[in-house]
């Protein structure tokens, strides 16, 4: 039997460039049409896993997006998608990093490239130590939204309830961070690595741009199949 199409992580990306979208134009609607979306996608693996901790964590979610906005703070709400954003591609990155596991840098050469270049000399070594990187800093990432989310003074959820945090952050956190800084952290991160692997495995042959961008596009979906992930 076929198996059936991860529609979360076929989405995720879509979300991302409609947040992204919103962000760089300050359009909320686009914002909030991401995180609706997310939750959307979302619900049909809620419902067919029927255990209570994922459904809370649904309703959590939902909570943190719809309420916010229903109370008419749209830049509130949309604080809850980087969070759970990022917080999710980390967890997916990591747990591909446990013993028997193929980590998920190390599949996509794999499955985009060649299996015999994680044979080549210093790639399978580097393509583990890269999905730390991107496990590590999309976690990081991931808390500091939280954080932001929550400690923004006078913006943030602890204030809208009423409660004092015990440290505050710059309120203009809100406004920036979510649609503009942590995409430019984003984006700096995918540069950086890639001049790094230029250097790094300058001694091995790199396929042309153009050629992998159309791998990447045809072959993402099994990328991201639990069942490519055994070593």
């Amino acid at each position: 039997m076929p198996r059936r199409a991860p529609w979360l992580l076929l989405v995720l990306p879509v979300c991302g460039v409609l947040a992204l979208a919103g962000g760089l134009t300050h359009r909320h609607a686009l914002s909030m049409a991401a995180a609706l979306l997310l939750l959307l996608a979302w619900l049909p693996a809620v419902v067919s896993k029927r255990k209570p901790a994922v459904g809370l964590a649904w309703l959590a979610l939902a909570a943190l997006l719809l309420v916010p906005a229903w109370l008419g703070h749209p830049q509130l709400a949309l604080m809850a998608l980087p969070v759970v954003f990022l917080g999710g591609v980390s967890w997916l990155f990591a747990r591909t990093l446990r013993r028997g596991r193929e980590p998920l840098v190390s599949r996509f050469v794999r499955l985009i490239e060649d299996p015999q270049r994680l044979e080549l000399p210093g790639v399978r070594a580097y393509t583990r130590g890269v999905t730390w990187f991107w496990a590590c800093l999309l976690g990081v990432m991931a808390v500091l939204s939280l954080l932001i989310a929550l400690f923004a003074w006078p913006g943030g959820w602890l204030a809208v309830v009423g409660m004092r945090p015990p440290w505050a952050l710059p309120d203009a956190l809100l406004a920036w961070y979510p649609e503009i800084g942590c995409w430019a952290v984003l984006l700096a991160a995918f540069a950086g690595e890639y001049l790094f692997r230029r250097w790094y495995l300058r001694h091995i042959p790199h396929p042309d741009p153009r050629r992998f961008a159309m791998q990447v596009v045809r072959r993402w979906p099994a990328l991201l199949r639990e069942g490519d992930g055994r070593a």
